[in-house]
């Protein structure tokens, strides 16, 4: 396929009109029409512009089809991989660049990053898709919050429940001292405890820990078993359940933080997406 055929086929994947294309460009709707229908080509030195308006590359731009990459990478690995993966995709997804850095795609990307470890956060709210907030070690992602009906998650009684035992300050020493403990023995496996375990390490009184344990059995962050060779009950850490009730805490420590970040999209915009504070 010709490159002039290839402007088409991407300008009509983004649903861009070929005037919304030519301002893009700086040309009229009518050198794209020709560039489309064959009958001139783009100057060569235009076609990056074209392939970056286009948001593709320019192998793609002249049809020149290319094997896919294949990406390994290990378990332990994955959750980082796709935590700078996100961050490239709103940096290739935006028109935001700092007109004081380089002009590269690596200097600005790089740039960017930096701040983001500086304490930045970038992150999209569309009002119809839903949203996303990365920070320096923390993604969240949703996509159903302006789902139909997804408003009556915040009435739920089961939420209000869950809500109020994370609040308990002892149902709190408890998650701490198990999920600190858990993570120093083990990162995959999730972790046994006995009661008086639990009892002597987080300084609490036998009711105190019992009723912090029921809590977390309720919770679901917490399973009992009772140990037939020694007849006493077993408190199983759940690891992968314990993450979502972390991840609870983190979502509160950044809206309760003093700067608190939001966006809130302009429907005209281009781009869904917006960087920094």
């Amino acid at each position: 396929m010709s490159i002039g055929k290839n402007i088409a086929k991407y300008r009509k994947a983004k649903e861009l009109t070929q005037e919304e294309l030519g301002a893009k460009l700086g040309v009229t709707n009518q050198a794209v029409s020709k560039w489309e229908s064959e009958v001139s080509m783009p100057d060569v030195m235009l076609l990056p512009e074209i392939a970056y308006a286009l948001n593709i590359t320019l192998d793609d731009l002249y049809g020149i089809a290319k094997e896919p990459e294949r990406i390994s990478c290990s378990a332990d690995d994955f959750p980082a991989f796709c935590h700078q993966k996100l961050i490239e995709l709103f940096y290739y997804n935006t028109k935001m660049r700092f007109t004081h850095i380089g002009s590269s795609d690596k200097e600005q990307l790089e740039f960017q990053i930096k701040k983001l470890m500086d304490g930045c956060r970038i992150g999209c709210l569309s009002n119809t898709q839903g949203a996303i907030v990365t920070t320096e070690d923390f993604s969240f992602i949703d996509n159903t919050y302006k789902a139909a009906n997804s408003e009556n998650v915040i009435k739920s009684q089961t939420d209000d429940y869950t809500l109020m035992y994370l609040t308990d300050k002892n149902f709190r020493k408890v998650f701490y001292y198990q999920y600190k403990t858990a993570f120093e023995r083990s990162k995959v496996n999730n972790t046994e405890f006995s009661f008086d375990e639990i009892m002597t390490g987080c300084n609490l009184t036998e009711d105190e820990t019992a009723a912090a344990l029921r809590l977390l059995k309720d919770t679901g962050i917490n399973e009992v078993y009772t140990d037939t060779a020694t007849k006493t009950k077993k408190y199983v850490f759940l690891i992968s359940n314990a993450l979502y009730a972390h991840a609870i805490y983190r979502l509160a420590e950044l809206l309760s933080e003093d700067a608190c970040w939001t966006v809130v999209r302009d429907t005209s915009m281009i781009s869904d997406y917006a960087f920094e504070k």
